[in-house]
Protein backbone atom coordinates (compact mmCIF):
# COMPACT_ATOMS: atom_id res chain seq x y z
CA UNK A 1 0.00 0.00 0.00
CA UNK A 2 3.03 2.26 0.78
CA UNK A 3 4.46 1.37 -2.60
CA UNK A 4 1.19 2.44 -4.42
CA UNK A 5 1.04 5.97 -2.54
CA UNK A 6 4.33 6.56 -3.22
CA UNK A 7 4.26 5.95 -6.99
CA UNK A 8 0.96 7.91 -7.15
CA UNK A 9 2.94 10.86 -5.06
CA UNK A 10 6.41 10.86 -7.60
CA UNK A 11 3.58 10.92 -10.81
CA UNK A 12 1.52 13.60 -9.52
CA UNK A 13 4.43 16.14 -9.00
CA UNK A 14 3.45 19.77 -9.35
CA UNK A 15 4.57 20.42 -13.04
CA UNK A 16 2.65 17.57 -14.26
CA UNK A 17 -0.63 17.75 -12.45
CA UNK A 18 -1.28 19.93 -9.27
CA UNK A 19 -0.35 23.24 -11.12
CA UNK A 20 -2.70 22.33 -13.99
CA UNK A 21 -5.40 21.07 -12.20
CA UNK A 22 -5.15 24.60 -9.70
CA UNK A 23 -5.20 26.14 -13.27
CA UNK A 24 -7.90 25.05 -14.28
CA UNK A 25 -10.02 25.45 -10.46
CA UNK A 26 -9.50 29.14 -11.39
CA UNK A 27 -10.55 28.99 -14.86
CA UNK A 28 -13.50 27.33 -14.00
CA UNK A 29 -14.36 29.74 -11.13
CA UNK A 30 -13.49 32.70 -13.40
CA UNK A 31 -15.72 30.98 -15.58
CA UNK A 32 -18.70 32.41 -13.63
CA UNK A 33 -17.78 36.05 -13.22
CA UNK A 34 -18.23 35.58 -17.23
CA UNK A 35 -21.96 34.88 -17.04
CA UNK A 36 -24.26 37.89 -17.60
CA UNK A 37 -24.62 39.76 -14.56
CA UNK A 38 -28.00 39.66 -12.83
CA UNK A 39 -29.64 42.64 -10.07
CA UNK A 40 -31.00 39.12 -8.13
CA UNK A 41 -30.09 35.98 -7.61
CA UNK A 42 -29.09 33.50 -10.80
CA UNK A 43 -28.89 30.33 -11.65
CA UNK A 44 -25.27 31.16 -11.63
CA UNK A 45 -24.97 31.66 -7.57
CA UNK A 46 -26.62 28.72 -7.08
CA UNK A 47 -23.98 26.77 -9.20
CA UNK A 48 -20.91 28.34 -7.62
CA UNK A 49 -21.81 27.82 -3.86
CA UNK A 50 -22.49 24.00 -4.65
CA UNK A 51 -18.94 24.07 -6.75
CA UNK A 52 -17.09 25.34 -3.55
CA UNK A 53 -16.71 22.01 -1.63
CA UNK A 54 -15.81 20.53 -4.89
CA UNK A 55 -13.17 22.95 -4.60
CA UNK A 56 -12.49 22.82 -1.17
CA UNK A 57 -11.80 19.35 -1.17
CA UNK A 58 -9.68 19.33 -4.30
CA UNK A 59 -7.91 21.37 -2.06
CA UNK A 60 -7.44 19.14 0.66
CA UNK A 61 -6.38 16.20 -1.77
CA UNK A 62 -3.86 18.14 -2.99
CA UNK A 63 -2.20 19.53 0.22
CA UNK A 64 -2.16 15.60 1.47
CA UNK A 65 -0.57 14.23 -1.71
CA UNK A 66 2.12 17.31 -2.03
CA UNK A 67 2.55 16.81 1.91
CA UNK A 68 2.17 21.00 2.46
CA UNK A 69 1.55 22.59 5.19
CA UNK A 70 -1.66 24.48 6.31
CA UNK A 71 -0.92 27.38 7.97
CA UNK A 72 -2.81 30.49 9.05
CA UNK A 73 -1.74 34.14 7.63
CA UNK A 74 -2.36 37.56 9.59
CA UNK A 75 -4.81 38.22 6.42
CA UNK A 76 -6.61 35.04 6.99
CA UNK A 77 -7.38 36.09 10.46
CA UNK A 78 -8.47 39.69 9.24
CA UNK A 79 -10.41 38.35 7.32
CA UNK A 80 -12.17 36.04 9.67
CA UNK A 81 -12.31 38.35 12.10
CA UNK A 82 -14.03 40.53 10.13
CA UNK A 83 -16.58 37.99 8.54
CA UNK A 84 -17.23 37.31 11.98
CA UNK A 85 -17.95 40.64 12.92
CA UNK A 86 -20.22 41.48 10.16
CA UNK A 87 -22.30 38.56 10.98
CA UNK A 88 -22.82 39.43 14.59
CA UNK A 89 -23.72 42.70 13.56
CA UNK A 90 -26.83 41.13 11.44
CA UNK A 91 -27.35 38.71 13.82
CA UNK A 92 -27.99 41.20 16.94
CA UNK A 93 -29.46 44.20 14.95
CA UNK A 94 -31.82 42.95 12.72
CA UNK A 95 -33.24 46.16 11.85
CA UNK A 96 -33.01 45.51 8.35
CA UNK A 97 -33.48 42.82 5.78
CA UNK A 98 -29.79 41.94 5.37
CA UNK A 99 -29.86 37.78 4.66
CA UNK A 100 -29.12 38.72 0.81
CA UNK A 101 -25.74 40.30 1.77
CA UNK A 102 -25.16 37.76 4.13
CA UNK A 103 -25.69 34.78 1.89
CA UNK A 104 -23.11 36.53 -0.40
CA UNK A 105 -20.62 37.73 2.25
CA UNK A 106 -20.49 33.69 2.97
CA UNK A 107 -20.10 32.50 -0.26
CA UNK A 108 -17.20 34.50 -0.75
CA UNK A 109 -15.76 33.62 2.56
CA UNK A 110 -16.41 29.75 1.43
CA UNK A 111 -14.31 30.75 -1.80
CA UNK A 112 -11.83 32.42 -0.37
CA UNK A 113 -11.07 29.09 1.83
CA UNK A 114 -11.38 26.77 -0.43
CA UNK A 115 -8.74 29.14 -2.85
CA UNK A 116 -6.72 28.89 0.09
CA UNK A 117 -6.30 25.76 0.15
CA UNK A 118 -5.99 25.03 -3.12
CA UNK A 119 -3.07 27.50 -3.57
CA UNK A 120 -1.41 26.31 -0.63
CA UNK A 121 -0.53 22.85 -2.71
CA UNK A 122 1.56 24.33 -5.39
CA UNK A 123 3.60 27.34 -5.83
CA UNK A 124 1.55 29.03 -7.65
CA UNK A 125 3.26 32.13 -9.54
CA UNK A 126 1.77 34.98 -10.15
CA UNK A 127 1.33 34.75 -14.25
CA UNK A 128 -0.86 31.80 -13.69
CA UNK A 129 -3.61 34.37 -12.55
CA UNK A 130 -3.01 37.24 -14.47
CA UNK A 131 -3.01 35.11 -17.60
CA UNK A 132 -6.99 33.90 -16.79
CA UNK A 133 -7.74 37.24 -15.87
CA UNK A 134 -6.40 39.04 -19.48
CA UNK A 135 -8.27 36.37 -21.21
CA UNK A 136 -11.18 37.16 -19.07
CA UNK A 137 -11.02 41.37 -20.19
CA UNK A 138 -10.19 40.00 -24.00
CA UNK A 139 -13.54 37.87 -23.68
CA UNK A 140 -15.75 41.09 -22.44
CA UNK A 141 -13.33 43.32 -25.03
CA UNK A 142 -14.65 40.86 -27.65
CA UNK A 143 -18.41 40.77 -26.19
CA UNK A 144 -18.54 44.49 -26.15
CA UNK A 145 -16.96 44.71 -30.06
CA UNK A 146 -20.11 42.54 -30.98
CA UNK A 147 -22.55 44.98 -29.35
CA UNK A 148 -21.35 48.02 -31.13
CA UNK A 149 -21.35 45.88 -34.63
CA UNK A 150 -24.60 44.89 -34.14
CA UNK A 151 -26.47 47.03 -32.15
CA UNK A 152 -27.75 43.98 -29.16
CA UNK A 153 -26.13 45.66 -25.59
CA UNK A 154 -27.98 44.77 -22.36
CA UNK A 155 -28.99 47.93 -22.37
CA UNK A 156 -30.99 49.93 -24.92
CA UNK A 157 -29.79 53.73 -23.82
CA UNK A 158 -26.01 52.45 -24.31
CA UNK A 159 -24.05 50.26 -27.15
CA UNK A 160 -21.43 48.52 -25.58
CA UNK A 161 -22.11 46.64 -22.08
CA UNK A 162 -20.40 43.24 -22.24
CA UNK A 163 -21.79 41.21 -19.68
CA UNK A 164 -23.05 43.92 -17.37
CA UNK A 165 -25.94 45.70 -17.51
CA UNK A 166 -24.84 49.05 -18.07
CA UNK A 167 -21.21 50.27 -19.25
CA UNK A 168 -19.90 51.68 -15.85
CA UNK A 169 -19.13 48.15 -14.60
CA UNK A 170 -18.21 46.92 -17.65
CA UNK A 171 -15.46 49.59 -17.75
CA UNK A 172 -13.71 48.64 -14.17
CA UNK A 173 -12.76 45.05 -16.37
CA UNK A 174 -11.31 46.99 -19.21
CA UNK A 175 -9.47 49.23 -16.49
CA UNK A 176 -8.19 46.66 -14.57
CA UNK A 177 -7.05 44.35 -17.67
CA UNK A 178 -5.15 47.86 -18.78
CA UNK A 179 -3.35 48.70 -16.40
CA UNK A 180 -2.05 44.66 -16.05
CA UNK A 181 -1.25 44.98 -19.87
CA UNK A 182 0.76 47.59 -19.31
CA UNK A 183 2.53 46.10 -16.23
CA UNK A 184 2.97 43.17 -18.33
CA UNK A 185 4.49 44.92 -20.86
CA UNK A 186 6.84 46.76 -18.76
CA UNK A 187 7.81 43.38 -16.48
CA UNK A 188 8.28 41.37 -19.83
CA UNK A 189 5.85 38.34 -18.32
CA UNK A 190 3.98 37.19 -21.08
CA UNK A 191 4.64 37.55 -24.60
CA UNK A 192 1.83 39.21 -26.84
CA UNK A 193 0.60 41.82 -24.43
CA UNK A 194 0.85 44.57 -27.15
CA UNK A 195 -2.12 42.93 -28.31
CA UNK A 196 -4.01 43.33 -25.78
CA UNK A 197 -3.28 46.18 -24.68
CA UNK A 198 -4.60 48.02 -27.83
CA UNK A 199 -7.88 46.49 -27.63
CA UNK A 200 -8.46 47.83 -23.69
CA UNK A 201 -7.17 51.23 -24.67
CA UNK A 202 -9.79 51.49 -28.00
CA UNK A 203 -12.39 49.94 -26.18
CA UNK A 204 -12.12 51.65 -22.72
CA UNK A 205 -12.74 55.61 -23.97
CA UNK A 206 -15.98 53.91 -25.58
CA UNK A 207 -17.61 53.09 -22.51
CA UNK A 208 -17.32 57.19 -20.91
CA UNK A 209 -16.73 56.20 -17.53
CA UNK A 210 -14.87 58.82 -15.91
CA UNK A 211 -13.93 56.64 -12.95
CA UNK A 212 -12.27 53.63 -15.22
CA UNK A 213 -10.09 56.95 -16.78
CA UNK A 214 -9.09 58.46 -13.51
CA UNK A 215 -8.22 54.49 -12.23
CA UNK A 216 -6.10 54.14 -15.80
CA UNK A 217 -4.56 57.62 -15.19
CA UNK A 218 -3.14 56.96 -11.63
CA UNK A 219 -1.81 53.63 -12.38
CA UNK A 220 -0.25 54.48 -15.45
CA UNK A 221 1.23 57.35 -13.22
CA UNK A 222 2.58 54.41 -10.91
CA UNK A 223 3.71 52.44 -13.27
CA UNK A 224 5.56 55.06 -15.39
CA UNK A 225 6.66 57.29 -12.80
CA UNK A 226 10.21 57.19 -13.22
CA UNK A 227 9.58 57.70 -16.90
CA UNK A 228 7.94 61.02 -16.68
CA UNK A 229 8.42 62.22 -12.99
CA UNK A 230 10.24 64.99 -14.93
CA UNK A 231 7.62 66.02 -16.55
CA UNK A 232 5.63 66.03 -13.18
CA UNK A 233 3.82 69.62 -13.59
CA UNK A 234 2.82 69.45 -17.28
CA UNK A 235 1.03 65.90 -16.48
CA UNK A 236 -0.68 67.40 -13.50
CA UNK A 237 -1.87 70.52 -15.50
CA UNK A 238 -2.96 68.19 -18.18
CA UNK A 239 -4.61 65.87 -15.89
CA UNK A 240 -7.18 69.11 -14.32
CA UNK A 241 -7.58 70.23 -17.43
CA UNK A 242 -8.67 66.74 -18.81
CA UNK A 243 -10.74 66.38 -15.48
CA UNK A 244 -12.48 69.71 -15.52
CA UNK A 245 -13.37 68.24 -19.24
CA UNK A 246 -14.84 65.16 -18.24
CA UNK A 247 -16.59 67.41 -15.23
CA UNK A 248 -18.56 69.66 -17.46
CA UNK A 249 -19.45 67.08 -20.11
CA UNK A 250 -21.30 64.89 -16.97
CA UNK A 251 -21.75 67.93 -14.46
CA UNK A 252 -25.17 66.07 -13.52
CA UNK A 253 -23.91 62.70 -12.53
CA UNK A 254 -20.61 64.25 -10.75
CA UNK A 255 -22.78 66.38 -8.87
CA UNK A 256 -25.24 63.68 -8.15
CA UNK A 257 -22.19 61.46 -6.73
CA UNK A 258 -21.28 64.36 -4.46
CA UNK A 259 -24.13 64.82 -3.02
CA UNK A 260 -24.35 60.68 -2.04
CA UNK A 261 -20.88 61.64 -0.61
CA UNK A 262 -21.95 64.19 1.19
CA UNK A 263 -24.89 62.70 2.93
CA UNK A 264 -22.89 59.26 3.44
CA UNK A 265 -20.27 61.11 5.66
CA UNK A 266 -22.82 62.57 7.81
CA UNK A 267 -24.41 59.19 8.19
CA UNK A 268 -21.45 58.02 9.45
CA UNK A 269 -21.51 61.00 11.96
CA UNK A 270 -24.72 59.59 13.95
CA UNK A 271 -23.12 56.17 14.05
CA UNK A 272 -19.48 56.39 14.34
CA UNK A 273 -18.49 53.50 16.11
CA UNK A 274 -20.45 50.09 14.78
CA UNK A 275 -22.68 51.88 12.25
CA UNK A 276 -26.51 52.03 12.01
CA UNK A 277 -26.58 48.29 11.04
CA UNK A 278 -25.87 45.64 7.93
CA UNK A 279 -28.13 46.89 5.10
CA UNK A 280 -29.14 49.97 6.48
CA UNK A 281 -27.39 52.52 3.66
CA UNK A 282 -30.78 52.69 1.85
CA UNK A 283 -32.76 53.61 4.47
CA UNK A 284 -30.25 55.89 6.53
CA UNK A 285 -29.43 57.83 2.73
CA UNK A 286 -33.44 58.90 3.02
CA UNK A 287 -33.36 59.69 6.76
CA UNK A 288 -30.28 61.67 5.97
CA UNK A 289 -30.86 63.48 2.95
CA UNK A 290 -34.59 64.31 4.64
CA UNK A 291 -32.57 65.81 7.66
CA UNK A 292 -30.19 68.15 5.17
CA UNK A 293 -32.97 69.37 2.62
CA UNK A 294 -35.20 70.19 5.53
CA UNK A 295 -32.14 72.11 6.96
CA UNK A 296 -30.85 73.57 4.28
CA UNK A 297 -33.59 74.44 1.99
CA UNK A 298 -31.57 76.33 -0.67
CA UNK A 299 -28.92 73.56 -0.97
CA UNK A 300 -29.14 72.88 -5.05
CA UNK A 301 -30.56 68.78 -4.79
CA UNK A 302 -31.08 69.27 -8.74
CA UNK A 303 -28.76 66.09 -9.29
CA UNK A 304 -29.90 63.87 -6.63
CA UNK A 305 -31.23 60.57 -7.52
CA UNK A 306 -32.53 57.39 -6.41
CA UNK A 307 -29.87 55.23 -5.62
CA UNK A 308 -29.72 51.42 -6.87
CA UNK A 309 -25.87 51.29 -5.24
CA UNK A 310 -23.85 53.66 -3.06
CA UNK A 311 -20.90 54.77 -5.73
CA UNK A 312 -18.55 54.60 -2.41
CA UNK A 313 -18.25 51.36 -1.34
CA UNK A 314 -15.80 52.37 1.56
CA UNK A 315 -18.07 54.84 2.46
CA UNK A 316 -21.35 52.39 2.41
CA UNK A 317 -19.17 50.37 4.79
CA UNK A 318 -18.81 53.32 6.94
CA UNK A 319 -22.58 53.73 7.06
CA UNK A 320 -22.87 50.20 7.50
CA UNK A 321 -20.39 49.20 9.97
CA UNK A 322 -18.50 52.14 11.28
CA UNK A 323 -15.31 52.87 12.11
CA UNK A 324 -15.03 48.95 12.78
CA UNK A 325 -15.66 48.30 9.48
CA UNK A 326 -13.58 50.58 7.79
CA UNK A 327 -11.01 49.64 10.04
CA UNK A 328 -11.36 46.29 8.85
CA UNK A 329 -11.48 47.03 4.97
CA UNK A 330 -8.32 49.25 5.43
CA UNK A 331 -6.25 46.45 7.53
CA UNK A 332 -7.45 44.04 4.76
CA UNK A 333 -6.35 46.13 1.82
CA UNK A 334 -2.45 46.88 3.40
CA UNK A 335 -1.97 43.39 4.13
CA UNK A 336 -2.82 42.44 0.98
CA UNK A 337 -0.48 45.52 -1.00
CA UNK A 338 2.15 44.21 1.28
CA UNK A 339 1.73 40.55 0.43
CA UNK A 340 1.41 41.63 -2.99
CA UNK A 341 4.74 43.50 -3.02
CA UNK A 342 6.68 40.89 -3.70
CA UNK A 343 5.00 38.19 -5.56
CA UNK A 344 2.21 39.97 -7.27
CA UNK A 345 2.82 43.37 -8.75
CA UNK A 346 0.59 43.03 -11.83
CA UNK A 347 -2.14 42.20 -9.82
CA UNK A 348 -1.51 44.87 -6.81
CA UNK A 349 -2.35 47.12 -9.81
CA UNK A 350 -5.03 45.46 -10.93
CA UNK A 351 -6.57 45.49 -7.42
CA UNK A 352 -5.44 49.12 -7.15
CA UNK A 353 -7.63 50.09 -10.29
CA UNK A 354 -10.61 48.09 -8.81
CA UNK A 355 -10.24 49.93 -5.57
CA UNK A 356 -9.71 53.55 -7.35
CA UNK A 357 -13.05 52.72 -9.21
CA UNK A 358 -14.85 51.65 -6.44
CA UNK A 359 -14.32 55.16 -4.81
CA UNK A 360 -17.06 56.75 -7.50
CA UNK A 361 -18.53 53.17 -8.37
CA UNK A 362 -20.18 49.92 -7.17
CA UNK A 363 -17.67 46.55 -8.50
CA UNK A 364 -17.69 45.45 -5.20
CA UNK A 365 -21.47 45.12 -5.27
CA UNK A 366 -21.33 42.93 -8.04
CA UNK A 367 -20.41 38.84 -8.56
CA UNK A 368 -17.39 39.23 -11.28
CA UNK A 369 -15.74 41.62 -8.91
CA UNK A 370 -16.20 39.83 -6.07
CA UNK A 371 -14.75 36.94 -7.33
CA UNK A 372 -12.01 38.68 -9.04
CA UNK A 373 -11.19 40.09 -5.47
CA UNK A 374 -11.48 36.63 -3.93
CA UNK A 375 -9.20 35.12 -6.21
CA UNK A 376 -6.39 38.10 -5.60
CA UNK A 377 -7.43 38.00 -1.94
CA UNK A 378 -6.53 33.82 -1.35
CA UNK A 379 -3.44 34.27 -3.37
CA UNK A 380 -2.03 37.40 -1.24
CA UNK A 381 -2.84 35.40 1.62
CA UNK A 382 -1.61 32.25 0.79
CA UNK A 383 2.30 32.14 1.82
CA UNK A 384 5.37 30.10 -0.24
CA UNK A 385 3.74 26.79 0.42
CA UNK A 386 6.43 24.48 2.15
CA UNK A 387 6.64 20.56 2.96
CA UNK A 388 5.67 19.30 6.14
CA UNK A 389 8.76 18.28 8.69
CA UNK A 390 9.41 14.83 9.54
CA UNK A 391 7.18 13.28 12.24
CA UNK A 392 4.40 12.02 11.99
CA UNK A 393 2.38 14.07 14.47
CA UNK A 394 3.04 17.07 12.94
CA UNK A 395 2.76 15.31 9.46
CA UNK A 396 -1.35 14.02 11.11
CA UNK A 397 -1.97 17.84 12.04
CA UNK A 398 -1.09 19.90 8.97
CA UNK A 399 -1.34 17.46 6.08
CA UNK A 400 -4.99 15.80 7.78
CA UNK A 401 -6.50 17.47 10.76
CA UNK A 402 -6.18 21.22 9.69
CA UNK A 403 -7.16 20.93 6.16
CA UNK A 404 -10.05 17.91 7.50
CA UNK A 405 -11.54 20.20 10.06
CA UNK A 406 -12.06 23.70 7.40
CA UNK A 407 -13.70 20.77 4.83
CA UNK A 408 -16.39 20.09 7.79
CA UNK A 409 -16.92 23.67 8.61
CA UNK A 410 -17.12 25.08 4.74
CA UNK A 411 -19.65 21.63 3.42
CA UNK A 412 -22.45 22.27 5.84
CA UNK A 413 -22.20 26.01 5.46
CA UNK A 414 -22.07 25.44 1.65
CA UNK A 415 -25.27 23.15 1.37
CA UNK A 416 -27.54 25.57 3.79
CA UNK A 417 -26.06 28.82 1.66
CA UNK A 418 -26.70 26.30 -1.54
CA UNK A 419 -30.31 25.71 -0.27
CA UNK A 420 -31.05 29.45 0.80
CA UNK A 421 -29.63 30.70 -2.51
CA UNK A 422 -31.13 28.05 -4.38
CA UNK A 423 -34.80 29.62 -2.97
CA UNK A 424 -34.27 32.81 -3.49
CA UNK A 425 -33.28 32.59 -6.95
CA UNK A 426 -36.49 30.37 -7.69
CA UNK A 427 -38.65 33.58 -5.85
CA UNK A 428 -37.18 35.68 -7.85
CA UNK A 429 -38.09 34.24 -11.02
CA UNK A 430 -41.47 33.62 -9.93
CA UNK A 431 -42.27 37.27 -8.74
CA UNK A 432 -40.44 38.07 -12.78
CA UNK A 433 -43.66 36.29 -13.97
CA UNK A 434 -46.20 38.33 -11.74
CA UNK A 435 -44.36 41.50 -11.92
CA UNK A 436 -46.28 43.88 -13.86
CA UNK A 437 -49.52 42.01 -13.15
CA UNK A 438 -51.79 44.33 -10.67
CA UNK A 439 -54.54 41.51 -9.37
CA UNK A 440 -55.88 40.66 -6.28
CA UNK A 441 -55.65 36.78 -7.18
CA UNK A 442 -51.74 37.70 -6.86
CA UNK A 443 -52.28 38.34 -2.91
CA UNK A 444 -51.53 34.79 -1.65
CA UNK A 445 -48.70 34.47 -3.54
CA UNK A 446 -46.96 37.36 -2.88
CA UNK A 447 -47.55 36.69 0.72
CA UNK A 448 -45.83 33.00 -0.11
CA UNK A 449 -42.65 34.58 -1.51
CA UNK A 450 -42.47 37.74 0.97
CA UNK A 451 -40.24 36.05 3.49
CA UNK A 452 -37.27 35.22 0.66
CA UNK A 453 -38.17 38.80 -0.99
CA UNK A 454 -37.90 41.17 1.80
CA UNK A 455 -34.93 43.11 0.55
CA UNK A 456 -36.60 43.67 -3.10
CA UNK A 457 -37.69 46.96 -2.81
CA UNK A 458 -39.55 46.35 -6.34
CA UNK A 459 -41.25 43.12 -5.29
CA UNK A 460 -42.56 44.91 -1.95
CA UNK A 461 -43.93 48.19 -3.94
CA UNK A 462 -45.58 46.01 -6.36
CA UNK A 463 -47.29 44.07 -3.35
CA UNK A 464 -48.33 47.39 -2.16
CA UNK A 465 -49.94 48.84 -4.89
CA UNK A 466 -52.14 45.66 -5.26
CA UNK A 467 -52.69 45.78 -1.44
CA UNK A 468 -54.00 49.32 -1.70
CA UNK A 469 -55.75 48.51 -5.27
CA UNK A 470 -57.66 45.83 -3.15
CA UNK A 471 -58.71 48.57 -0.57
CA UNK A 472 -56.43 47.15 2.11
CA UNK A 473 -54.60 50.07 3.16
CA UNK A 474 -53.15 49.11 6.25
CA UNK A 475 -51.35 45.85 4.71
CA UNK A 476 -50.07 47.97 2.15
CA UNK A 477 -48.74 50.80 3.77
CA UNK A 478 -47.19 47.77 6.15
CA UNK A 479 -45.87 46.24 3.13
CA UNK A 480 -44.33 50.39 2.06
CA UNK A 481 -42.47 50.70 5.37
CA UNK A 482 -41.00 47.59 4.84
CA UNK A 483 -40.28 49.10 1.75
CA UNK A 484 -38.52 52.18 3.39
CA UNK A 485 -35.87 50.17 5.08
CA UNK A 486 -34.40 48.68 1.77
CA UNK A 487 -34.94 51.81 -0.60
CA UNK A 488 -34.88 55.59 -0.50
CA UNK A 489 -37.17 55.86 -3.21
CA UNK A 490 -39.69 58.88 -1.80
CA UNK A 491 -42.38 56.67 -4.06
CA UNK A 492 -42.74 54.82 -1.01
CA UNK A 493 -43.78 57.58 1.04
CA UNK A 494 -46.28 58.77 -1.57
CA UNK A 495 -48.23 55.90 -1.73
CA UNK A 496 -48.79 55.98 1.72
CA UNK A 497 -49.51 59.17 2.16
CA UNK A 498 -52.55 58.12 -1.08
CA UNK A 499 -53.38 55.10 1.32
CA UNK A 500 -53.67 57.19 4.62
CA UNK A 501 -55.66 59.65 1.97
CA UNK A 502 -58.13 57.29 0.82
CA UNK A 503 -58.59 56.51 4.44
CA UNK A 504 -59.77 60.09 5.26
CA UNK A 505 -56.16 60.20 7.88
CA UNK A 506 -55.38 63.25 6.08
CA UNK A 507 -52.65 64.64 8.89
CA UNK A 508 -51.02 60.81 8.45
CA UNK A 509 -51.40 61.61 5.14
CA UNK A 510 -49.64 65.04 4.99
CA UNK A 511 -46.49 64.17 7.29
CA UNK A 512 -46.11 61.13 4.43
CA UNK A 513 -46.24 63.37 1.56
CA UNK A 514 -43.71 66.11 3.05
CA UNK A 515 -40.99 63.28 3.41
CA UNK A 516 -41.06 62.61 0.35
CA UNK A 517 -40.20 66.05 -0.63
CA UNK A 518 -37.89 65.98 2.11
CA UNK A 519 -36.53 62.69 0.53
CA UNK A 520 -36.18 64.01 -3.05
CA UNK A 521 -36.88 68.19 -3.19
CA UNK A 522 -36.41 67.79 -6.87
CA UNK A 523 -39.08 65.63 -7.73
CA UNK A 524 -42.76 67.28 -8.25
CA UNK A 525 -44.88 64.79 -7.75
CA UNK A 526 -45.06 64.42 -4.45
CA UNK A 527 -45.66 68.63 -4.28
CA UNK A 528 -48.76 67.59 -6.38
CA UNK A 529 -49.85 65.28 -4.33
CA UNK A 530 -49.98 66.89 -1.52
CA UNK A 531 -51.94 70.06 -3.00
CA UNK A 532 -54.33 67.52 -3.97
CA UNK A 533 -54.82 66.50 -0.70
CA UNK A 534 -55.00 70.44 0.73
CA UNK A 535 -57.87 70.60 -1.68
CA UNK A 536 -59.47 67.69 -0.55
CA UNK A 537 -59.69 68.43 3.09
CA UNK A 538 -60.80 71.83 2.09
CA UNK A 539 -57.36 73.18 3.12
CA UNK A 540 -57.61 75.95 0.64
CA UNK A 541 -54.82 78.68 1.66
CA UNK A 542 -52.20 75.95 2.23
CA UNK A 543 -53.16 74.53 -1.29
CA UNK A 544 -52.78 77.83 -2.73
CA UNK A 545 -49.10 78.31 -0.79
CA UNK A 546 -48.49 74.69 -2.66
CA UNK A 547 -50.11 75.64 -6.00
CA UNK A 548 -47.91 78.67 -6.36
CA UNK A 549 -44.64 76.16 -5.31
CA UNK A 550 -45.83 73.96 -8.08
CA UNK A 551 -45.62 76.55 -10.87
CA UNK A 552 -42.42 77.78 -9.88
CA UNK A 553 -40.75 75.21 -9.41
CA UNK A 554 -37.72 74.18 -11.78
CA UNK A 555 -38.34 70.50 -12.58
CA UNK A 556 -35.53 68.37 -13.59
CA UNK A 557 -36.73 66.71 -16.89
CA UNK A 558 -39.52 68.47 -18.40
CA UNK A 559 -42.11 66.12 -19.60
CA UNK A 560 -45.85 65.72 -20.51
CA UNK A 561 -46.85 64.60 -16.96
CA UNK A 562 -44.47 67.28 -14.95
CA UNK A 563 -46.37 69.45 -18.09
CA UNK A 564 -49.93 68.82 -16.75
CA UNK A 565 -49.36 69.20 -13.45
CA UNK A 566 -48.20 72.53 -13.62
CA UNK A 567 -51.33 73.29 -15.69
CA UNK A 568 -53.21 71.34 -12.97
CA UNK A 569 -51.38 73.87 -10.53
CA UNK A 570 -52.48 76.66 -12.18
CA UNK A 571 -55.78 76.38 -12.76
CA UNK A 572 -56.20 75.56 -8.61
CA UNK A 573 -54.41 78.97 -8.02
CA UNK A 574 -56.83 80.93 -10.79
CA UNK A 575 -60.03 79.26 -8.91
CA UNK A 576 -58.19 80.22 -5.62
CA UNK A 577 -58.02 83.85 -6.77
CA UNK A 578 -61.54 84.10 -8.56
CA UNK A 579 -62.89 83.39 -5.31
Amino acid sequence: MKQIVGYIQAQLTTDRIVLPLVMSCVVAILWFAAQPVECAWSHTDVVLTYAIPVLTLTGVILISIENKRFTLSRLDIVLVTWFLYVMGRAYFDASYPCATFCLRTTQMMMLYVALRLLFTSTAMREKYIVFPLVLLGLWEAWLGLGQLVQGNSRHYLYLMTGSFLNPGPYSAILAMCLVMALMIKKEGVLAYSNYALFVFIILLPATWSRAALLSVAVCAGIIYWNEWKRWFWWAVTSCIMVGLGLYFIKAGSADGRSIIYLISILNITHHPILGSGIGSFFHQYAEGMARFSQGHPGFNFRSADVLDYAFNDLLRIGVEQGCVGIAFALAVIILVFRALRSKGVILRMGLLTLLIFSLFSYPFELLPYQIITTIILAYAGTSESTSVQKGRRKQLFYKYAIPSAVMLIIFPISMFAGNQIGRRAKSEAEYQMMAGISHAALIDDYYELLPLMASNEHFLFDFAKILAADGRYNDSNAMLRQGTLVSNDPMFYVLQGNNYRDMEAYSEAEASYQKACYILPNRIYPLYQLMCLYEQSGKERKMRQMARQIINFKVKVESPATEEIKERAVQVSDSFLKK
